[in-house]
């Protein structure tokens, strides 16, 4: 018996990407997922030798499809969106992927860098252009979880939050698949700051935890829920999961 998902997640999983891979996933023939982004996607030293939230995507597809996909992480610590399109070529349409999930904006709001809206904007309108002009290729956006935004400088922290609101709309107005993290992690890191802090490494990445939590919010999007019953592993995080569902059900952001 499938358990209903909470109505944030419901929402998101009703575009029609989303059942178009599910169907394709159950079908059986290889689903190749391409994951795009900086040292939010990148598995590297900073995920501190455990699975980051995409490791925890192939799980859950593994666990309920059978090993019918590869997932090819195309993450790089420290790039913008410009670097996403100056390589999109080379790491993402090289693999021909049926979906690619696009996570960027935090160096493009970094001091750094600070580009122009406009300029973000713009790359993410082109980046989910590429994608479609890919053969089979289904873009999903995704926000970040959240900053620890009193800790990084105001300036940064204005533009982040501006960055993923323009993620947000660029979705809309492209009619791409949305996966909104923030809004669930806004909730957890406004209500209860000690336990959103106890997901973080430091103020703008998350720890094995927070990468366990995203993934398994993925999960249930792709029809692929992690069971603790069957993958021990997961039970903190799954705990943990419920305590955000019923934050964001009690908070109205659902």
């Amino acid at each position: 018996m499938t358990t209903p998902l909470p109505a944030d997640a419901g929402r998101q999983a009703a575009h029609p990407s989303f059942a178009a891979l599910q169907a394709r996933l159950r079908a059986g023939p290889l689903t190749r997922l391409v994951a795009f982004g900086s040292s939010n996607t990148e598995r590297a030293s900073h995920t501190m030798g455990a699975h980051n939230w995409f490791d925890w995507l192939d799980v859950g597809l593994q666990v309920t499809y059978g090993r019918v996909h590869h997932c090819i992480n195309a993450g790089i610590c420290g790039e913008t969106s410009r670097h996403l399109l100056a390589r999109f070529d080379r790491d993402v349409a090289f693999y021909q992927p049926h979906a690619v999930l696009i996570t960027i904006g935090g160096n493009d709001s970094a001091p750094g860098h600070a580009m122009e809206e406009q300029e973000f904007r713009a790359n993410l309108v082109e980046l989910v252009r590429r994608v479609r002009s890919l053969p089979q290729a289904l873009p999903i956006l995704q926000t970040y979880y959240s900053f620890d935004l009193e800790r990084i400088q105001p300036a940064h922290a204005a533009r982040f939050t501006r960055d993923m609101e323009v993620v947000r709309e660029v979705a809309a107005a492209t009619g791409t698949a949305l996966v909104d993290n923030l809004a669930r992690w806004e909730v957890l890191r406004v209500q209860e700051p000690h336990a959103f802090r106890a997901l973080m490494r430091d103020t703008m990445h998350v720890n094995p935890l927070g990468n366990l939590l995203w993934g398994l919010d993925l999960c249930r999007l792709f029809g692929a829920p992690i069971s603790p019953i069957r993958v021990p592993d997961v039970v903190a995080g799954c705990t943990l999961q419920q305590h955000v569902d019923q934050r964001v059900a009690a908070s109205g952001a659902a």
